[in-house]
């Protein structure tokens, strides 16, 4: 049993109290399920307030096992890369992005639906590091 800080309601192992809605303080945002290591879980905005005005965010969660995107209108299309099927990561960014704190992250994958992923935002680079750190053990892993 976790009991909710706050009012001492059972919570588990939910992220939110579903008695008060206050945070629970035990969930990990890094673990998922205890075998998934989430690296990234973000909405972006690609086309700033007009995303937030047609409903169309872009949404990408990074794991150890999967990357998986969430685009187009109320997020209606999905789709999943495995890990092992990236080949290549990059990191750029503009005179004007480093201005800002921005970056692009570049994925190579070999997969027919998503050759190639690009990610635009703030963090980029921390986003870059943790992504070829997590890369380069699942190449080991998969290579053993």
């Amino acid at each position: 049993m976790a009991p909710c800080l706050e009012c001492g309601f059972d919570v588990r192992d939910r992220r939110f109290c579903t008695n008060c809605g206050k945070p629970n303080a035990k969930y990990s945002a890094l673990t998922h399920d205890g075998s998934t290591n989430v690296i990234f879980d973000r909405n972006l905005y690609p086309y700033c307030l007009g995303s937030l005005l047609l409903c169309r965010p872009v949404n990408y969660k990074i794991s150890n096992l999967r990357i998986d995107m969430a685009w187009g209108f109320c997020q209606g299309n999905l789709d999943s890369v495995d890990t092992r099927k990236v080949t290549d990561l990059r990191y750029t960014r503009s005179f004007f992005q480093s201005l800002s704190g921005r970056g692009t992250v570049h994925i190579q994958c070999a997969d027919k639906t998503t050759p190639h992923i690009q990610i635009s935002c703030f963090g980029a680079k921390k986003l870059y590091n943790d992504l070829k750190n997590q890369w380069h053990g699942t190449i080991l892993k998969t290579t053993l």
